[in-house]
Parts: C-alpha cells; sequence; structure tokens
C-alpha cells in the first residue's frame, strides 16, 4: 500500500479555504471584542468626567434675589474678591456688604452714574481662578485712565438667579456697561468682551474699546474716515 504524506492533506485546496476563514472569523470576533470593550471604556470614563463637571460647577439656587447666609468657612471659597486681596479695584456683589450701599444695589440701580465691568464666576472653575489675579490688575490699569470705572464679581455658585439673568452659560463671562445712567440695568444693556487667553494687555484693550463713551466711539470714527481719506 502507498502512504500518502499528511503533509499533502494540508496543501489540499479546501483546507487552505478552511484555515483562510477560520482565521477571517477570528480576526472579526477579535475586533469585535475590542471595540466593546474600548466603547464600554470610554463610556466609564465619559461618566466620571461628567459626574466631576456637575459636582464642581453645580450652582445652588437660593431664594428670588439670592440672599444667601455664608458663614465664614464658606466665604474664602464662595467669593474669588475678597476684600483683603481686590479692595479698593473689585468689589465682590455681596448684598450683606450693605455699609456700601453702590455695592449692595448696583445690579438693581446703581447709586453712582458710572461705566461698570462685571465678572460672573463659579470661584470652582479653574479658569476664573487663573484669571482672578489678572483681572485685578486690568482693574488697576483701567481705572488709571478711567477712575470711574466700577469693576466687580459675581460668585454664580452663591447668586445663580442673578447669573440666570444675565444669561451666563459658562465662566467666566465678562459683561460691560459703558452707558450707566442710574437705571436698572439688564443684560441687553451690557456688551460681552472675551476673555480670551487672559492676558492682561489684550482684555485691558478690549475692555478700553468696549468702555468707550458715545463722545469717543465719534471721534474715533471721525479719525479713522480722515486717516482713511488721506491715505
Amino acid at each position: 500500500a502507498m502512504l500518502i504524506p499528511l503533509s499533502s492533506f494540508d496543501k489540499h485546496p479546501s483546507n487552505s479555504r478552511h484555515r483562510k476563514a477560520t482565521s477571517r472569523i477570528t480576526k472579526i470576533v477579535t475586533y469585535k471584542r475590542t471595540l466593546l470593550l474600548t466603547i464600554a471604556i470610554l463610556g466609564i470614563i465619559n461618566y466620571f468626567r461628567s459626574s466631576q463637571y456637575n459636582t464642581n460647577n453645580k450652582l445652588d439656587a437660593p431664594s428670588q434675589h439670592d440672599t444667601k447666609i455664608i458663614t465664614s468657612d464658606e466665604t474664602s471659597s464662595s467669593y474669588l474678591y475678597p476684600p483683603h486681596e481686590a479692595h479698593p479695584f473689585v468689589y465682590d456683589y455681596n448684598p450683606q456688604n450693605n455699609n456700601n450701599d453702590h455695592i449692595y444695589d448696583f445690579f438693581r440701580k446703581s447709586s453712582k452714574k458710572s461705566p461698570k465691568v462685571i465678572e460672573f464666576y463659579d470661584p470652582k472653575c479653574g479658569a476664573c481662578q487663573a484669571f482672578k489675579y489678572n483681572y485685578i490688575e486690568i482693574a488697576k490699569k483701567i481705572q488709571e485712565q478711567k477712575p470711574n470705572v466700577q469693576f466687580y464679581g459675581v460668585s454664580c455658585q452663591v447668586y445663580k438667579s442673578i447669573c440666570d439673568d444675565f444669561g451666563v452659560k459658562r465662566f467666566p463671562k465678562i459683561l460691560v456697561f459703558p452707558d450707566d445712567d442710574g437705571t436698572t440695568i439688564t443684560k441687553e444693556d451690557g456688551i460681552e468682551v472675551p476673555k480670551g487667553t487672559g492676558t492682561i494687555y489684550f482684555v485691558t484693550a478690549r475692555l478700553m474699546k468696549a468702555l468707550r463713551t458715545k463722545e469717543e466711539i465719534e471721534m474715533d470714527r471721525v479719525a479713522s474716515s480722515k486717516f482713511s481719506a488721506g491715505r
């Protein structure tokens, strides 16, 4: 009898096709398992990230005018501009500080008819914390040129309804009110100034532009027209 080498079976066309099909199925199964595992891991990571974000950006809603009693232990974590660091350049909105009427009521109706710059922030926001000292320095520089401009900060963690009234969706948000005439101010009266990278020079320049009076805007327009005509 003639013996047939086993290697000849391996070389048979049907066996070769079977091995290729098996290899292809194995690759598909492995790919699907890897894909499902990756999706599961990404889902877990996204869940924890969103949970952390919601925790850090949770805004507690006080009563209608947000007059919330803050204990001394909470003060440092609820406000970014305490008096010993920011005064007299930046004031944090705090109705409990009723020794200063223009600070107490500046949102509803200011007793001082002067331009205002207001930063709405979340004290737990990293970008707000990083911008804090730049904002104070910007206030110093602008008040050297325009002493009547008032700078404020509003903690949206403490005064959520005020931030809602001014359409605050992200932090920090800077609004400029160049023509405050002593009447109640609204978000429609404000000019939003982007913080950008928060650089003192560029934010100061953008704020100075937004703070121009109607007369200054007209003077700039005339000067620009003359410059264009002379070219």
